[in-house]
C-alpha cells in the first residue's frame, strides 16, 4: 500500500516568493513581532518592586548581581518581557517594559517580591503563543535547542498549517484557510492563543504543542471557567488573552452566532481594524454613527494579570458591568471540551481547590498528571512515594515529582536515593531552588557548598540560598 507524505513545517520564508505583499505587511504586525533575540537596550535606571535596576545594552544589573538579556516575548503593543539563557535553559527576568505607559516595572507575578528572583522557568507552554517551532529538550523543564525557537513570532504555518506539500505542488495541495473551515475549526485557530479560561487541561496523551490549524482545539484540551464567569464574563477580571470567552458571552455574539468571529473585526495579515464596519453592518442606525462604536462599547480596561496593561474588553458591554456580589458557590464548567472527572480534578488542583481530590480519585485514565496531583495530597508516605515513582517512569524530568520524592526518601533514611533524584531535578532545571537547598542538606559540607554556589550563579540574590551557604560555612 502506498502512503501519502505527511506535511511538515518549512518556515515562513517559503511563503514569500508567492505571497510577497502579504509577507511584507504581516511582518509588521504584533503577532509577527511577538518574540526574538534581544537587541541592545537604551541605558536606563529604575526601581521595580522596591529593587533598583539598571540596564546597559544587554545587561541587567541589580543589588547582588547581573544578568544577560537574551530574548524577548511580547510585541510591544502593550509591553515586552525579557528572558535570560544559561546553558540552554530559559528564565524570565523580573522586569518588563510597559509600552502603553512607557515605563519599566516589575513583571507580572514579581510585584510583591522582596528580592530579585531569577529562577522562574520558561516552560514550552509559555513560548507557544509567542514563538514558532519551539525546540524543547525532552526530559527537562526549561531547556531548549540553540536557538530555542526556529521562527520569531507567530509564523504563517501557525494559522495555515504545515506547508511542505503546498510548497512542493501548490495546485495539488492547498494550505488551510481558517475562514473556509467550519466554525469550530476556524475558531480553534485563534483560540489556541486567545482563549485563556480559568484552567486549561490537556487531554490524555495530547500536547498543545502538536495542535495544527484545521484541527479542533477541543481534541487537545479542555478549557474551564468558573460558573460566574460563564454567566457574566464582564464581572470578572479581564485577562491578557481572554478575548474568546468574553466575546462568546456578548450580546452581539449570542445574536450573531457563528457569523461573528475574530476575523469579522481583525485582519491578521495587516492588523487592520474592521470593527466599525462590523458594528454598523448590524447597527446602521446607531445613536452616534459618527463616533467609533468600540470607544464606548469595547472599552480599554486594565488587565487583571499584567501590570499597567490596558486591553480591549471583548464582552462588548452596553454599560460598565459591576462585580458580582454574593455569587453562588463557584464551580468550574467546560467552556470548550469535556469536563470529565480528570479535567475537573486537574483544574481544581491547579487552582488550589480542595474539591480536586474527589474528582482525581475517580479520574480515567489515571495518567501521570493525575497521579502527580494525587501524590501531593496522599497522606501515607509510602503510597505517595509509589505515585511519584510511577510519574517519573512516564515523565522522567518532572521536577515537582523529583523534589518531593527526594523528601520522602530522605525522611525514610534513603539518603543516597534522595540525593540522586534531587540531582536529576537540577538536571531538568538547574534553578530548581528546593532541589538545590535539599541537596545542600544531604551532602557533606564541601559538596554542599559547591551545590549552593552553583545555584547562586543562577539566582545570586536568593535569601534562602545565601542563608544556607552561611550556615554551612559556620
Amino acid at each position: 500500500m502506498l502512503l501519502l507524505a505527511t506535511a511538515v513545517f518549512v518556515g515562513s520564508q517559503a511563503c514569500v516568493p508567492c505571497h510577497a505583499a502579504i509577507a511584507r505587511s504581516y511582518a509588521r504586525t504584533p503577532m509577527a513581532l511577538s518574540s526574538g533575540k534581544a537587541e541592545p537596550l537604551a541605558a536606563v535606571t529604575f526601581v521595580a518592586a522596591g529593587q533598583r535596576y539598571s540596564i546597559r545594552g544587554k545587561t541587567l544589573t541589580f543589588p547582588g548581581g547581573t544578568s544577560t538579556i537574551d530574548y524577548f516575548i511580547g510585541s510591544n503593543a502593550a509591553g515586552r518581557a525579557w528572558l535570560r539563557e544559561r546553558d540552554g535553559y530559559l528564565y524570565e527576568l523580573p522586569v518588563t517594559w510597559y509600552a502603553q505607559k512607557k515605563i519599566w516595572d516589575a513583571s507580572p507575578g514579581y510585584e510583591h517580591d522582596s528580592w530579585v528572583r531569577l529562577n522562574r522557568a520558561v516552560e514550552p507552554s509559555c513560548l507557544l503563543c509567542h514563538a514558532s517551532r519551539v525546540r524543547p529538550v525532552l526530559g527537562t523543564q526549561n531547556r531548549y535547542g540553540n536557538p530555542p525557537f526556529e521562527e520569531n513570532g507567530v509564523s504563517c504555518e501557525r494559522c495555515h498549517g504545515p506547508g511542505s506539500e503546498h510548497v512542493r505542488d501548490p495546485r495539488q495541495t492547498r494550505m488551510v484557510n481558517p475562514a473556509r473551515l467550519d466554525a469550530e475549526r476556524r475558531d480553534s485557530v485563534c483560540s489556541q492563543c486567545h482563549l485563556t479560561a480559568d484552567a486549561r487541561i490537556e487531554r490524555p496523551n495530547r500536547r498543545m504543542a502538536a495542535f495544527q490549524a484545521g484541527e479542533r482545539l477541543s481534541d487537545y484540551a479542555t478549557y474551564l471557567l468558573w460558573n460566574a464567569g460563564l454567566a457574566s464574563p464582564g464581572a470578572v477580571g479581564l485577562k491578557v488573552t481572554s478575548h474568546v470567552e468574553r466575546l462568546s458571552a456578548s450580546a452581539c455574539k449570542i445574536a450573531s452566532g457563528d457569523a461573528l468571529w475574530c476575523g469579522t473585526c481583525h485582519d491578521p495579515h495587516t492588523n487592520t481594524d474592521k470593527t466599525q464596519a462590523a458594528c454598523l453592518s448590524c447597527h446602521a442606525s446607531a445613536h452616534h454613527p459618527e463616533q467609533m462604536c468600540a470607544t464606548c462599547h469595547m472599552p480599554k480596561t486594565k488587565s487583571a494579570d499584567a501590570n499597567h496593561g490596558v486591553l480591549t474588553d471583548h464582552s462588548i458591554p452596553r454599560t460598565a458591568k459591576p462585580a458580582l456580589q454574593n455569587a453562588a458557590t463557584p464551580a468550574l464548567a467546560a467552556f470548550l471540551g469535556v469536563a470529565d472527572d480528570r479535567a475537573l480534578g486537574l483544574a481544581y488542583a491547579e487552582l488550589g481547590d480542595p474539591r480536586a481530590r474527589s474528582y482525581l480519585s475517580s479520574a480515567q485514565p489515571a495518567d501521570w498528571p493525575v497521579r502527580l496531583r494525587l501524590a501531593v495530597v496522599e497522606p501515607v508516605a509510602a503510597r505517595a512515594a509509589a505515585l511519584y515513582e510511577s510519574v517519573l517512569k512516564d515523565q522522567p524530568g518532572e521536577t515537582a515529582a523529583l523534589v518531593n520524592l527526594g523528601i520522602l526518601y530522605a525522611a525514610a533514611g534513603r539518603t543516597k536515593e534522595a540525593i540522586a533524584v534531587w540531582e536529576r531535578a537540577l538536571a531538568a532545571n538547574p534553578a530548581a531552588e528546593e532541589a538545590a537547598l535539599n541537596l545542600s542538606i544531604a551532602l557533606p559540607p564541601k559538596e554542599a557548598i559547591e551545590a549552593i554556589n552553583r545555584y547562586l550563579e543562577l539566582n545570586p540574590a536568593s535569601p534562602p540560598a545565601r542563608a544556607r551557604l552561611k550556615e554551612i560555612q559556620r
